[in-house]
């Protein structure tokens, strides 16, 4: 998953990070709200673990505004609030879990574990189930197949089968898409997911091969080869960096 925690205290945001992280997550933390707008311009977020108390505008309404703009989210809510009527107002503003602090690690993973299942099955088949493609029009239609691209994991849909599903041609989906967000399907989502796979490989310490079959390549060497073309270097070189780094800082 990719997770934001928001959390105004340092030393708990970081941990939490660095605790998501070794379980396989990729993760951003931030302090308030405000912060939130220009992270996610260039992070697509699956979970948000945020406080209630933040500065500024708090969890309460945050959430309320990220259930309004981004349904598909999870969120789970993490604060000292305790009373039922704190309970209730966290999961009528749109949490999908509350734990109470103080909250162990083993807890929060368990909790991102469960919303995770249930957001991988949303994305498989919330669209299908909840709305025709076909029946969307202009811009909405386009939204939700790069709704759809983004969220899903593994092998994408060809793109005869999207012109399918979305009641068009190839050609004139993949100038619509264009136009919407500034390239043509494949060379797009390819991006997108060789920037994803940056990230897991720099943050986290999960395997190629589960990466490789995570971002939709068949073998880990086409994923190695597409994910140097792009940056210039393999995942294993930058490994290698990032952990000669962390050796020369330890004391």
């Amino acid at each position: 998953m990719n997770i934001i925690v928001i959390e105004d205290h340092e030393v708990l945001r970081e941990v939490t990070i660095a605790a998501l992280q070794d379980m396989g997550h990729i993760v951003e933390g931030i302090e308030s709200a405000e912060a939130l707008p220009v992270l996610l311009e260039g992070f697509q977020a699956n979970i948000m673990v945020l406080d209630l108390n933040l500065p500024g505008e708090d969890g309460i309404s945050l959430a309320q505004r990220l259930r309004k703009s981004h349904p598909e989210i999870g969120i789970i809510m993490v604060t000292a609030r305790m009373e039922l009527d704190d309970k209730l107002a966290g999961y009528q503003s749109g949490a999908d879990i509350y734990l109470t602090k103080p909250t162990s690690i083993e807890e929060l993973g368990a909790a991102v574990q469960a919303l995770s299942r249930r957001l991988m099955t949303w994305s498989k088949t919330s669209l299908q189930l909840a709305v025709d493609p076909r029946e969307l029009t202009g811009k909405e239609r386009i939204r939700a197949l790069h709704q759809q691209l983004i969220q899903t994991s593994g092998k994408l849909p060809t793109l005869d089968e999207l012109a399918v599903q979305y009641g068009a041609t190839p050609r004139k989906l993949n100038e619509a898409f264009a136009a919407q967000y500034g390239l043509p399907i494949v060379p797009y989502i390819t991006d997108y997911r060789l920037q994803q796979a940056h990230a897991a490989v720099e943050n986290t310490n999960i395997p190629l091969k589960i990466l490789a079959d995570r971002f939709g390549y068949s073998h880990v060497n086409h994923f190695i080869a597409a994910f140097k073309k792009r940056f210039a270097y393999p995942p294993g070189t930058l490994r290698k960096e990032l952990d000669h780094k962390s050796s020369d800082t330890l004391p």
